[in-house]
């Protein structure tokens, strides 16, 4: 009897990576090919629509889904997978790709070879997700000035994270926020409350450089009132994951997150943008497969 080929389902955001993802959904599957694997390509015709599709191919009995994009595209993705044996691949072209960072993906000339690597070298392995308000994220969600740093990114073309960052920090002032972390209450103003899944967002940001992916405990850094001066020092260091000093810039683990603002506020959900007066933020232990590094 003939061994039947692995197959991939490959869920391609057609406007990622200033196209890349368009040109990748006409060359995926000979890429895979050439491993051995059947890989059967989807382009999302639109917002929202990967969730919907990822959900129909696990349905039909696809054990590996391929996120071709951004963190936003594999968020999507993961949200229609979720409760499922199926797991969760990424092919980055996004200008984050945070999450392929963490799970020890491929860099540089070695991304080349990235079919090859996915379908021979990388393993198997469960992670935790977080959720919220209803929406499953995989890297981090955050209030304040990483929401605002997401609307611009979102908003205007060819702009990256670290030149939002920039322009965000010159203008966007901390807000009075009510926090509770595991029902620990801190009323005050805030630059930023964020709560990892992940170390990384924001296109390599560390805001939480303890972080486990599969610890069943979200890493939650307060940012308080701080002055332009220190944000923009806090910003140098966070890129190197200094940017804690146990005073006005804290971390610690938690397993709930509860914020009230005061008017709506924006909020980034692995680097999506929505605003919201209220956010409630919790965690799923090892709830996603995912494919990662050995």
């Amino acid at each position: 009897m003939k061994q039947q080929r692995p197959r991939i389902f490959a869920i391609v955001n057609p406007a990622s990576g200033g196209g890349r993802g368009a040109r990748l959904a006409r060359t995926l599957a000979a890429e895979f090919e050439r491993e051995g694997t059947v890989a059967e390509v989807a382009v999302t015709p639109g917002p929202g629509e990967a969730a919907r599709i990822a959900a129909a191919a696990v349905d039909e009995g696809y054990l590996t889904i391929l996120a071709v994009g951004g963190d936003g595209t594999a968020n999507e993705v993961a949200n229609g997978m979720i409760g499922s044996n199926a797991a969760l691949a990424l092919w980055p072209v996004g200008k984050g790709n945070d999450l392929a960072r963490s799970l020890g993906y491929p860099r540089g000339r070695r991304r080349k070879q990235l079919a090859r690597w996915l379908t021979v070298e990388a393993k198997r392995r469960t992670i935790d997700v977080g959720e919220a308000n209803g929406r499953l994220f995989l890297n981090a969600a955050g209030v304040g000035i990483d929401g605002q740093v997401t609307e611009r990114v979102r908003s205007a073309s060819g702009i990256g994270y670290l030149l939002a960052s920039l322009r965000a920090v010159a203008t966007y002032r901390p807000r009075v926020m009510d926090v509770k972390v595991d029902g620990d209450r801190s009323v005050g103003r805030f630059l930023t409350v964020v709560a990892s899944n992940g170390q990384y967002f924001g296109g390599g940001m560390r805001p939480a450089p303890r972080a486990v992916l599969d610890d069943g405990m979200l890493d939650v850094t307060l940012a308080r009132d701080l002055s332009r001066l220190a944000s923009f020092a806090a910003l140098a260091r966070i890129y190197l994951g200094r940017h804690e000093n146990g005073t006005t810039i804290v971390t610690r683990p938690a397993r709930s997150v509860a914020i009230d603002l005061e008017e709506e506020g924006p909020i980034q959900i692995d680097g999506e943008s929505t605003r919201a007066d209220r956010v409630e933020i919790g965690i799923r232990s090892r709830a996603l497969a995912v494919i990662a590094a050995p």
